[in-house]
């Protein structure tokens, strides 16, 4: 007898179907213990992935087991269907490449479209998934479009306005200029990148031949230069260079003079780092950036003085005095926010110089990033080669700019200890997921919950018109209703931010912006429930018994579960974690259009069948290890099943 695995996978398929075989042993055990399965959602932008068939399968087998072993199991599938995936998508079909572009198309039928995509594509994976032989409840999956999903994740967002923990902040974040977008800690990728960095010359105020040496990787922000960082713990030098006096760490005197510079130095004088605190300096673009600068200088006496940080100042490179840039930078914003010097950044969405920057209006600040150094040939000493580690944009792969723009942010920082506490508690296979997931949490920052885009969950924050510090947060779609007075039909932009609330003489109007996805994601916990829409089963079954997905989602799903339960509830979410690790081709390299060595479930199992592709998945699945996909070890598979099966 031949082994025909399409007969014989699409006649059992069949008989599960017409027999009801998946609801019918749902019934029988329904009065057993339960077991609370928790499906990471997948994006609905394109095709289920290997890596997304590896992962459903082995949820499927641990899913089996405790069916057999008369588990009552709730295993409602779930979509991730909103944010940048989608969008870029939709964007590449209509080519629409800026957001300008989505304005002009209409913003309406912009979002018909990515809702129309990703339903289909929803579609398209249930099909898949089944083929697969999954048995999870696809007909009843959580839908983050759904209204009542994005009542779920308004419930987190007023439950942390509640708990005082969501504000609104000037902050330098990473920027997605093609996107357009702010972004969050964990949508960076870092690469390792090879840059110009330049040393430059600035000279000190008041003093003729008295420079400043100052180092960065980052020449376009010169521009937004406020301020020139010293660690007051270093000793610094004043050194004799041919005519001009130099000020240098001493620790990095000899190789950047001698060195990079390549000249003779004397030392005239040594001393603290703290001895030079506010010591003023001329900027080189004074007199193309004259404006802007002397509004600046009205707001802090501070702007281009030397100001001190022992914490982002060292002797590991450069020349120990480090260029101050509030608004293009997280450290930089730290240290002028600590010493009241403004976050200056006016470029534009897209990465533009305004057109009020003089000769640099109209330039891109990455794009056109070496064009700056030709502007610094007075002051310029050199520019060398330097290899470090820089972030880029997830979905875009560009390399992230760094803007002071306003976001709003859960307040997580200081519930560190109490997460780590908690996460101690939690089941982990294998050990070094934990180890992973606990230095991520030691690690953890306030992170922006806001995008400046379309397609989201729309951020429920209606402001006063008149007072922007006076705000409402809604909880829910009814709530919304109630205090606006109007019928919503639709939760969407643009039809959202017709509804308007007033109180008094008071009108309040929602904030543009949309939740970033992982809001979603992270409220999957409760709305896989549908709480707080109905508590009973919340009641039942929260917490997650158990969470299966890959080893990227440290930084990501496992980090945002655990965030939104503990910003909400005060409590975890889940309670034992299975990594597994990535697909990648023959060679260990990651599957991409760009390397054309992509393979999709659907062609192993039209050649091989679904039970090969599970048998090899499985069968060779160790915990948090790359699986190297080949196709000689899948046909080997298939002989094995065949072998078997006579």
């Amino acid at each position: 007898m031949v082994y025909d695995f399409k007969k014989i996978e699409e006649d059992i398929l069949d008989f599960w179907a017409k027999k009801a075989i998946h609801q019918k042993i749902t019934k029988r055990n329904s009065k057993g213990k339960s077991f609370y399965f928790l499906d990471g959602p997948p994006y609905t932008s394109g095709k289920v992935h290997i890596g997304t068939a590896w992962n459903k399968c082995l949820k499927d087998m641990v899913l089996r087991y405790k069916r057999m072993r008369g588990f009552d199991v709730w295993d409602r599938a779930g979509y991730d269907m909103h944010g940048l995936p989608v969008e870029h998508k939709v964007q590449a079909h209509l080519k629409l490449k800026y957001k300008e572009d989505i304005e002009k198309f209409g913003v309406a039928k912009f979002i018909q479209e990515c809702e129309k995509l990703a339903v289909t594509n929803l579609q398209h994976m249930n099909k898949t998934f089944s083929r697969l032989g999954v048995w999870m409840d696809f007909e009843n999956a959580y839908q983050s479009i759904s209204d009542s999903f994005i009542d779920g994740e308004w419930w987190l967002i007023k439950k942390a306005h509640e708990n005082g923990r969501l504000y609104e902040g000037l902050r330098s974040v990473p920027w997605d200029y093609v996107h357009q977008s702010a972004l969050a800690k964990h949508e960076l990728e870092y690469k390792t990148v090879v840059d110009k960095s330049i040393f430059l010359k600035f000279k000190v105020k008041n003093k003729s031949n008295e420079f400043l040496i100052i180092w960065t990787t980052t020449p376009w922000t010169i521009a937004y230069n406020l301020g020139v960082m010293v660690n007051p713990e270093l000793k610094y030098i004043r050194a004799q260079v041919g005519k001009e006096v130099w000020i240098v760490a001493e620790g990095l005197a000899g190789p950047l003079i001698q060195g990079v510079a390549n000249q003779k130095y004397k030392i005239l004088e040594t001393f603290t780092g703290d001895k030079l605190e506010g010591l003023e300096y001329e900027h080189p673009f004074y007199s193309e950036l004259k404006h802007h600068y002397d509004l600046l200088k009205k707001q802090s006496k501070k702007v281009h003085t030397v100001v001190l940080s022992s914490e982002y100042v060292s002797l590991d490179a450069g020349s120990g005095l480090v260029h101050l840039a509030p608004g293009c930078g997280p450290e930089d914003y730290e240290v002028g926010y600590r010493n009241k010097i403004p976050p200056w950044n006016n470029l534009t969405e897209n990465g533009y110089y305004p057109h009020d920057m003089g000769k640099f209006s109209g330039r891109h600040a990455k794009l056109d990033n070496d064009s700056f150094i030709d502007d610094l040939n007075d002051c310029l000493i050199a520019v060398t080669e330097v290899e470090h580690e820089y972030p880029f944009g997830q979905r875009s792969q560009q390399p992230v700019l760094f803007r002071a723009t306003k976001q709003w942010f859960l307040k997580v920082e200081d519930l560190k200890k109490e997460m780590i506490k908690e996460n101690n508690k939690v089941l982990w296979v294998p050990r070094t997921a934990y180890n992973a997931f606990n230095s991520w949490l030691e690690n953890l920052r306030d992170n922006s919950i806001t995008k400046q885009r379309y397609w989201g969950t729309p951020v429920p924050i209606w402001r006063n018109v008149d007072d922007p510090e006076d705000y409402i947060v809604v909880g829910s779609k009814k709530e919304l209703e109630e205090l606006s007075g109007q019928k919503i039909k639709q939760l969407h932009k643009p039809w959202i931010d017709d509804a308007v609330i007033k109180k008094g003489k008071k009108t309040y109007k929602r904030i543009p912006d949309v939740l970033d996805v992982w809001v979603d994601a992270g409220t999957v916990s409760w709305n896989c429930l549908d709480y707080p829409a109905r508590s009973d089963l919340f009641k039942k079954l929260f917490p997650a018994d158990f969470i299966l997905e890959g080893k990227d989602q440290i930084r990501g799903w496992f980090n945002l579960l655990l965030v939104a339960s503990m910003v909400s509830m005060k409590k975890p979410c889940f309670k034992a974690v299975y990594m597994h690790g990535f697909v990648q081709d023959t060679e260990g390299r990651k599957f991409s259009k760009s390397l054309e060595n992509a393979v999709y479930p659907e062609e192993i199992v039209e050649k091989f069948g679904s039970d090969t592709l599970r048998f090899y998945f499985i069968g060779g699945a160790n915990p948090g290890v790359d699986i190297n996909y080949n196709l000689k070890d899948v046909t080997i598979k298939y002989r094995n099943l065949g072998i078997l099966w006579n």
